[in-house]
């Protein structure tokens, strides 16, 4: 079964307070989305990204720039990500596997990447979770209150599915109430596999986040 990446860089970047969306900040010298790009330039992979539309010429001149840039296919994102992700399940065939990840995840090892899409052959689907390390409260209207940590996961990228389920999926529901691609599947019937993420997945949001990622890569 063919394998397909959907790599998310449709946003601003605002969080960083960069004139620049942060999937083109530098990590180690590199476009954060250089690094992500690599990761997933794997023998049999299609990789599409879908980028802002005011940033394609840009991203398209680095291109030109860097003869070290992994292939892809770069397609225009919409207003919001769950458009922008529709716009990449637009350009795939139904009858594949296809990993959506967001651009600024440059951490993911190939090794994760691998178990993601073994299991999503066995299981229709396979999303990546860690255990939350922080104690959580619930947030109510007459206050909040302690909840066990342990009935939790936070839900990382890649997220892995056979095409024709999301397809269908992103095609019925009202995809902007939902914050990532398994709450559209699972809103759809679907059962959402989980699988044992990474620590040093982490999505770059703010700068301190370039200063984490470099510390992980160091390890490497």
């Amino acid at each position: 079964m063919d394998r397909y990446v959907i790599l998310v860089a449709g946003g601003r970047g605002t969080r960083m307070q960069g004139s620049l969306p942060k999937q083109f900040l530098l990590l180690q010298g590199e476009p954060i989305l250089v690094h992500t790009l690599r990761k997933f330039s794997l023998p049999g992979f299609h990789v599409i990204v879908v980028m802002n539309p005011d940033f394609m010429e840009y991203w398209e001149d680095q291109c030109k720039i860097s003869l070290d840039i992994p292939k892809h296919q770069l397609i225009a994102g919409g207003q919001s990500r769950a458009q922008s992700v529709a716009n990449g399940l637009a350009q795939i065939p139904e009858n594949c596997l296809v990993a959506i990840h967001d651009a600024v995840r440059p951490l993911c090892s190939t090794d994760l990447i691998y178990r993601l899409f073994k299991a999503c052959e066995m299981e229709g689907s396979a999303i990546p979770v860690v255990a939350c390390k922080d104690s959580l409260r619930l947030i109510m209207p007459e206050g909040s209150k302690s909840v066990n940590r342990e009935n939790y996961k936070a839900v990382q990228t890649p997220q892995v599915f056979h095409s024709k389920k999301i397809k269908d999926a992103f095609s019925s529901l009202a995809i902007e109430t939902f914050t990532d691609e398994a709450s559209v599947y699972e809103a759809a019937g679907n059962k959402v596999h989980l699988v044992e993420g990474e620590e040093s997945n982490i999505k770059i949001t703010v700068p301190s986040d370039i200063q984490m990622a470099t510390a992980f890569l160091a390890l490497k």
